[in-house]
């Protein structure tokens, strides 16, 4: 199939590692803008599914963190990701599944915020187990760490 060059806007084979005509890395060109449509189609297709169990507090509400002072040289600090509920949104795409704190809801849905860190976290393509435990807590936005 012929596409046209975006440097010279001659016609050039998708087949082409470069532009024959002026030396355009057309294959790295074809390349991006098929990621991009990939991306655009994986942001619109998704929807918010339910719940899921948080991974960083594996669905408790807090987690244990090394405190040298505490008696037993640990203490707990409640979970910010879920607000210390124990779970998170769980969001769907044509990718798969993913776990969203609902701080980043709205910019996930939205298209403008993807995973990368522990506030948006991709679970694969399988639908993820049920809850760990019947019911949720009592959600307590933090205000500080």
């Amino acid at each position: 199939m012929l596409v046209t060059c975006p440097e010279c806007a001659q016609n050039v084979s998708d087949r082409a590692s470069s532009c024959p005509h002026c030396g355009y890395p057309i294959a790295e060109h074809l390349e991006q803008q098929r990621r991009t449509e990939a991306t655009t189609r994986d942001r619109e297709s998704r929807s918010l599914v339910g719940e899921v169990d948080c991974a960083a507090c594996e669905a408790t509400g807090f987690v244990m963190i090394d405190d040298p002072e505490a008696r037993f040289g640990q203490s707990f600090s409640w979970c910010r990701i879920c607000e210390h509920t124990g779970r998170v949104a769980l969001c769907r795409s044509d990718r798969g599944y993913f776990a969203v704190a609902r701080a980043e809801l709205s910019g996930f849905l939205g298209g403008t915020r993807d995973e990368g860190d522990d506030l948006v976290v991709f679970l694969g393509v399988a639908e993820p187990p049920p809850h760990r435990f019947p019911q949720a807590g009592r959600r307590h936005a933090s205000t500080e760490e």
